[in-house]
């Protein structure tokens, strides 16, 4: 069911490491998914997600492939005429390893490896080895990128300023040669030549250093990836510069789910319609659509099924309006649209949004008290978030009840804190006591019970998706919420029982303040969640 036109692959990369490695079952069903909706290869994101014989510490604790079940993937899929490759890393996002002492000294900075040092490159051939005995593929993407800090650390120190540039292409040369001694023809991402060299002039202006291009190893593939608005409207001058810097040229776009527990299909089919589109003129034979686990994985991998479907429709040449939604649902058991659903938890009032945002995340760990993102809230959000409820209770989601129903519980959650802390604020200032009781012993309550049942469903349909490891860091999110809500409660009874003054409410306002780019939750984007905690804890 290919029929790709003017490409020879299309692929899905999926993020199996960061903090979310899929069970064995979850990883055939993706295949079996992909290999319907007309997909040639499937990228295991492979950062430290697999295990290395007589390495015990390396992927310690946080779950990951033995070879046998490498073995079984790959075995798979190729019964669903399906290529499976690994994404390794071996070079930076290494931090994983560093956590354990016997790996310190193979390290330049906080996650980036040590160039020239040869126990680095001892250790890399063991990957190879690892990756060449679990896949039958001779094609492997070793990743390489947001390396910026390279050369800046324990290697200055100890050899000198080196420009990085040299420093990448050094490394890059040993890699390959150890690559070659699997048969290995190697993958890289594209984005340090361009951000090491010359930074955003370089990238402007197509001024490639002289001597880059020729100290590329014969036979590297660069994949320049881009997943939002600009990256994509000026995808078309990209592509040229980097194929005055690399024969073969790949590019990989995103299926948004990266931030928060939401999708946002909307956007990424926009971006990967118009992306396809440029890349087919700009003759690349390779499409492939990523799908990372940022900030723990919060959102299930299923969640952007309709992206992956609509990447293999444009794929085909097909536009936006005639994307065959009978055939997502005969292949899925659930509507297109219902899916698409799933993207309103980041927009309860369904507007049409240019850019992503990750609303549902901020709006739940934004302290109640100390949250001062919640001045920018619209004051009918929590209102919304109980109509998505609805909207949500009425989708059959089939096989994948446990995810809506994820959603369900985490709509119910919203529907009372989105707007908790504005009201408290302003009951607590009007010293209207008949309120606060009610937050006090009716709506904060309800909220915890809400948060208690989410918790407990996440876990179920977390681990009917993911090995455990990872798991803990969503105990420590939500359960943490509702320890500070108890807290809540308790200094709103102290306040009601003897006046005794809330710290967190005499402050003054300070919505002055806000940078004009966090005034928009439709436009908000919080990356880093020990932001909206609190300002003094970190």
């Amino acid at each position: 069911m290919s029929n790709l036109k003017g490409f020879e692959e299309l692929s899905v990369f999926l993020e199996c490491s960061f903090n979310t490695t899929p069970t064995m079952a979850s990883l055939k069903k993706y295949i079996d998914l992909i290999a319907e909706f007309g997909y040639t290869h499937f990228y295991l994101g492979l950062t430290d997600g697999y295990k290395i014989k007589g390495e015990p510490y390396f992927n310690f604790g946080r779950g990951g492939y033995t070879t046998e079940q490498l073995q079984e993937i790959d075995a798979y899929a190729r019964q669903k005429g399906i290529e499976v490759r690994a994404n390794i890393q071996v070079l930076g996002h290494l931090h994983y390893m560093r956590w354990h002492y016997c790996y310190r000294d193979l390290f330049d900075t906080e996650d980036i490896l040590m160039v020239g040092k040869e126990e680095v490159y001892e250790f890399v051939e063991k990957m190879f080895a690892t990756i060449s005995a679990g896949l039958q593929s001779r094609t492997i993407h070793i990743g390489m990128d947001e390396t910026f800090n390279l050369g800046l650390g324990r290697y200055l120190k100890e050899n000198g300023y080196t420009e990085r540039t040299e420093l990448m292409l050094t490394h890059l040369q040993r890699v390959v040669e150890i690559a070659k001694k699997y048969g290995y023809t190697c993958e890289i991402w594209s984005d340090m030549f361009f951000r090491i060299a010359q930074g955003d002039e370089f990238k402007e202006s197509g001024v490639i250093p002289e001597g880059v291009r020729e100290s590329i190893p014969e036979g590297v593939r660069l994949v320049h990836f881009g997943y939002g608005k600009k990256e994509t409207e000026e995808l078309a001058d990209r592509l040229v510069v980097h194929k005055a810097l690399c024969d073969e040229v790949l590019f990989a776009g995103g299926a948004w789910k990266q931030h928060g527990l939401a999708p946002d299909n909307a956007f990424s089919i926009r971006m990967i319609e118009d992306q396809i589109k440029t890349c087919r003129e700009a003759n690349l034979k390779h499409y492939m659509v990523t799908i990372w686990s940022n900030e723990g994985g919060h959102c299930s991998n299923f969640a952007i099924l309709p992206t992956l479907f609509a990447a293999a429709e444009f794929a085909r040449g097909k536009s936006k309006a005639e994307i065959d939604k009978d055939r997502f649902k005969e292949i899925t058991g659930v509507a297109f649209d219902d899916f698409m659903l799933l993207d309103n938890m980041n927009n309860p009032f369904f507007k049409e949004l240019d850019v992503p945002n990750n609303r549902c995340y901020w709006g739940l760990l934004s302290d109640v008290f100390m949250g001062t993102h919640d001045l920018m809230l619209d004051e009918n959000t929590n209102e919304a978030y109980a109509r998505l409820v609805k909207k949500y209770e009425a989708i059959q989601g089939g096989e994948y009840q446990l995810m809506f129903d994820d959603f369900i519980l985490y709509a119910k959650v919203l529907s009372i804190k989105m707007n908790l802390g504005v009201q408290l604020r302003k009951a607590y200032r009007e010293g209207d006591k008949e309120k606060l009781e009610y937050y006090a012993k009716t709506a904060i309550p309800q909220m915890i019970a809400y948060m208690q049942e989410y918790m407990e469903h996440f876990q179920k349909r977390w681990l009917s998706e993911n090995m455990a490891f990872g798991l803990e860091v969503h105990h420590l999110y939500y359960g943490g919420q509702i320890e500070r809500w108890k807290y809540v409660i308790y200094r709103l009874e102290q306040y009601l029982a003897d006046g005794t003054p809330i710290e967190e409410m005499e402050r003054d306002e300070i919505e002055a303040s806000l940078s004009p780019e966090y005034r928009d939750e439709d436009t908000c984007m919080m990356e880093n969640p020990r932001t909206l905690v609190s300002y003094c804890t970190y």
